[in-house]
């Protein structure tokens, strides 16, 4: 097995919390040298550098356990957000369609709850106008109201469209998109005119950007 090296060093430990890799290197050429990189993909990046091999291995621990913190943290704080009862009575279900939005379900009703957390970041001011305020969540109730935001958040990349035995390609799209012609046609006719526009100059600026 061939030895794996970067930058003149030699990687002899390395520890993997979820999909990021942390690697400890030491010198080929300069003695008492070490140092620990975080790894994606095969890139090696923010170097912390030590002139003895005990200090590089702290350093390594360290550094993953502060990405296992990170993650927790994160793990933590979706917990948090998820509705245990929603303006339909008690949650009996509950899927997240993407970081703060739940699809719930009760025992005779249900809808989608985005928290007001992240609501900013994952839809319109238009889409948001659709649904009603529970406390901590806009909600929006299932049979008419609920599509705009699955719309919005298939627009946005964030939820994909469903393909299965009840759906063929492109057909959940449009009952989708039926709904909320038919209940919505205020929000149907700025995601026309403003949303789509803007959503398409916003690719179009990450593409040119990843470009450079």
């Amino acid at each position: 097995m061939s030895q794996r090296t970067n930058a003149g060093y030699i990687i002899t430990d390395s520890v993997h919390v979820g999909d990021t890799e942390f690697a400890l290197g030491v010198s080929q050429h300069i003695p008492n040298d070490f140092v620990t990189w975080r790894c994606s993909n095969d890139n090696y990046y923010w170097g912390h550098y030590h002139s003895n091999l005990f200090s590089a291995q702290k350093d390594l621990v360290a550094r993953a356990a502060e990405r296992v913190a990170e993650i927790q943290d994160v793990l933590d704080a979706k917990k948090v957000m998820e509705p245990g009862y929603s303006p339909w009575g008690k949650v009996q279900s509950c899927h997240t369609l993407c970081d703060g939005v739940f699809s719930v379900g009760t025992e005779s009703h249900g809808g989608i709850m985005v928290h007001q957390i992240v609501a900013g970041n994952v839809l319109s001011g238009a889409a948001i106008k659709c649904g009603f305020t529970d406390g901590s969540y806009f909600c929006f109730e299932e049979d008419c109201d609920a599509q705009v935001v699955i719309r919005e958040l298939m627009d946005r990349k964030l939820y994909q469209a469903p393909v299965n035995e009840h759906y063929p390609p492109g057909k959940y799209e449009s009952v989708i998109d039926a709904s909320v012609q038919r209940n919505h046609p205020e929000y149907w006719a700025f995601r026309k005119r403003h949303l789509l526009p803007a959503l398409q100059n916003k690719h179009n600026k990450s593409n040119k950007e990843r470009e450079r």
